[in-house]
C-alpha cells in the first residue's frame, strides 16, 4: 500500500456545510482550489493507494519538528498541489512549507504551481520574494525529480532565479485533466440571446468590473453570478459586504441587483458546481477556475484574463481568452460567445494530458491512466455522497435561507469546531488547528483549569481549618469533656 499525503482543504468525499467552511476556512479562501486539488486526488486514486488530506494546516501556523517526523513515519510521499503561490501575499505560507520540508525525508512533488504578475508586468515584479521562492523550490527539488509549473511565464521566472530548465516541467492546471485524455467541449447552441442561461464569474478588485457586471445582469435576466472566495461566502451567508471593495456596482453587498434577485451562488463542492454549469449555455469572466468548472461541466467558456497567472494557463491549454487588464469596453456576452472557438482547446488536450502524466511518472506517482493501472473506487465514493446545495443569498423568496442561518445561530456558530455535529474534522491535524472557531474551546480549557485550581485551593483550606480546630482551646475543651464522659460511663 502506498500512503500519500495530499495538500488540500479536504478530501473529495467529505461534505462540509457552508458555515463550517467559512469559519474554518476549509477551502483556503477560494472554492476554486478544490478543482485542482480533487483532480489530482482522482488521478492518484489507484487501487492500493491510501490518500489523506493535510487540511493545509502545516502552512497556516509555523510547523514543528514533530510535524515533519509524523509525515516521515506515516506517509510514503507528500504531494503538494498549488496554484498562484509565487505571489507576495502567499510568501508567509511558502516560508512555513519550506520550514516543514526541512525535516521531511519522503519524496515531495509540487503540482501546478504558478507565478502571478499584472498584465504588462514581467518577472522582475516578483523580485521582492525571490529569497522565499528559492528556498521553497530548492527544498522541493532536493526531494523530487522536477517541479510542475503552470506555464512558460513561471518556468522563465524559475530559470532566472537559477534553477535548471531540466528540473522544471510545464504541465498547466491539473483540474482540466479530470476527465482524461479524450475530453472535449463543444457548443450546444449556435447563438445565445437575452434569455439564455449564463454563468458569470469575476474578480471584484479589477478596475471597471462593477459596471461590466451590472450591465451583464441587466441585459440577461437568467444570468447567475458564481462567487468563489470567502468574502462571497460571507456575503451570501450573513449579508456582510466586502471590506475592501467600495464600488456599488460590484456585487459585493446585499443591495446589488444580483443579490436582490437571488442570482448569486457559491458551490461548496466541485461536483455540484459541475452539475450546475452543465445546465448553462455559456460561462465567462475573469476567474480561471470559474471557467474551468464550466468546461468540466461540458459548457463553453471564455476567460477574460487580467493577470499573468490566468493568461499563461489559457495559452498553455488553448482556452478561449481575451486579455482585459481593465474593463473599459462595452463587452457583450453574445459577441464573446460568437468568438469562442473550442477547437484549439480540444486539439491541444491529448498533448497537454501526456505532459501531465509524464510528469507524474517522472516523480514516481502511480496514476489511474497508466498502462495496467487499476483505478480505485473514486467515482463510486463521490456518487455515494450527498453534498450540500449551492449557497444562495439570504433573501431567497421561500425563506429557507434565513431559516437555515437562524438554525445555525441557534445551535451556536462559534462552537462549530468543537461541538457542532456538522463541524469539519481534519483527518491529519499537524499541527492541531486552533483557528477562528476554536476560541470557545480555548476559553473552556482555561475555565476548566481555573476551576480545578480553585477546587484544589478550597480542599487545602478545609484541611487547614480542620487542623486548626483540632488544636484550638475550644476544641481541646470539647475533647476533654467527651473523654471524661466516656471514663465515667465505664465506671
Amino acid at each position: 500500500m502506498t500512503r500519500l499525503l495530499i495538500r488540500s482543504g479536504k478530501n473529495p468525499f467529505t461534505p462540509v456545510v457552508a458555515e463550517s467552511t467559512l469559519t474554518q476556512d476549509v477551502f483556503n479562501s477560494n472554492s476554486g482550489n478544490y478543482l485542482f486539488q480533487h483532480a489530482i486526488w482522482k488521478a492518484l486514486s489507484v487501487e492500493g493507494a491510501e490518500l489523506t488530506s493535510n487540511g493545509t494546516l502545516s502552512e497556516r501556523t509555523p510547523p514543528s519538528a514533530r510535524d515533519a517526523a509524523r509525515i516521515n513515519r506515516e506517509f510514503d510521499h507528500f504531494v503538494i498541489p498549488l496554484a498562484n503561490a509565487f505571489r507576495p501575499a502567499f510568501a508567509p505560507r511558502l516560508d512555513r512549507l519550506s520550514e516543514l520540508l526541512d525535516g521531511v525525508k519522503v519524496p515531495v512533488t509540487v503540482v501546478g504551481i504558478g507565478a502571478q504578475a499584472a498584465v504588462g508586468e514581467g518577472i522582475e515584479s516578483l523580485q521582492p520574494m525571490a529569497k522565499t521562492v528559492k528556498r521553497f523550490v530548492g527544498r522541493v527539488l532536493d526531494r523530487s525529480a522536477s517541479i510542475g509549473v503552470r506555464g512558460e511565464f513561471t518556468k522563465s521566472y524559475l530559470v532566472k532565479l537559477g534553477f535548471p530548465e531540466r528540473s522544471i516541467d510545464i504541465i498547466g492546471c491539473p483540474s482540466l485533466f479530470l476527465h482524461g485524455r479524450d475530453f472535449t467541449v463543444d457548443k450546444t447552441t449556435a447563438t445565445i440571446g437575452i434569455d439564455s442561461p449564463l454563468a458569470l464569474n469575476l474578480t471584484p478588485e479589477v478596475h471597471g468590473i462593477g459596471a461590466f457586471a451590472t450591465a451583464q445582469a441587466e441585459r440577461h435576466p437568467h444570468l447567475t453570478y458564481i462567487g468563489q472566495d470567502a468574502h462571497d461566502l460571507r456575503l451570501l451567508l450573513w449579508g456582510t459586504p466586502f471590506p475592501h471593495v467600495h464600488d456599488p456596482l460590484v456585487p459585493v453587498h446585499m443591495n446589488h441587483p444580483l443579490y436582490q434577485s437571488d442570482r448569486m451562488r457559491l458551490f461548496l463542492d466541485t461536483w455540484t458546481w459541475y452539475d450546475f454549469m452543465a445546465t448553462q449555455d455559456f460561462a465567462y469572466g475573469t476567474r480561471f477556475h470559474g471557467n474551468v468548472a464550466a468546461l468540466l461541466g461540458g459548457t463553453p467558456a471564455h476567460l477574460l484574463a487580467h493577470d499573468s497567472r490566468t493568461l499563461e494557463l489559457a495559452e498553455h491549454h488553448q482556452m478561449p481568452c481575451t486579455v482585459m487588464p481593465e474593463f473599459t469596453a462595452d463587452l457583450r456576452a453574445e459577441e464573446l460567445y460568437d468568438s469562442t472557438d473550442m477547437s484549439a482547446f480540444n486539439a491541444a488536450m491529448p498533448e497537454r494530458f501526456d505532459l501531465y502524466t509524464t510528469f507524474l511518472e517522472r516523480n514516481g506517482l502511480a496514476h489511474i491512466w497508466a498502462d495496467g493501472a487499476r483505478p480505485g473506487s473514486f467515482d463510486a465514493k463521490v456518487d455515494a455522497v450527498t453534498f450540500p446545495p449551492a449557497v444562495r443569498p439570504l433573501i431567497a423568496s421561500d425563506g429557507s435561507e434565513i431559516a437555515s442561518r437562524l438554525q445555525w445561530l441557534r445551535d451556536g456558530m462559534v462552537l462549530d469546531i468543537t461541538r457542532h455535529d456538522q463541524a469539519y474534522e481534519h483527518p491529519f491535524p499537524h499541527p492541531q488547528w486552533r483557528g477562528a472557531g476554536s476560541r470557545h474551546a480555548r476559553i473552556q480549557d482555561e475555565v476548566a483549569e481555573k476551576l480545578h485550581a480553585h477546587t484544589r485551593q478550597m480542599d487545602e483550606l478545609y484541611a487547614r481549618l480542620e487542623r486548626i480546630e483540632r488544636i484550638s482551646p475550644r476544641s481541646i475543651s470539647r475533647r476533654l469533656v467527651r473523654w471524661v464522659r466516656r471514663t465515667l460511663r465505664r465506671r
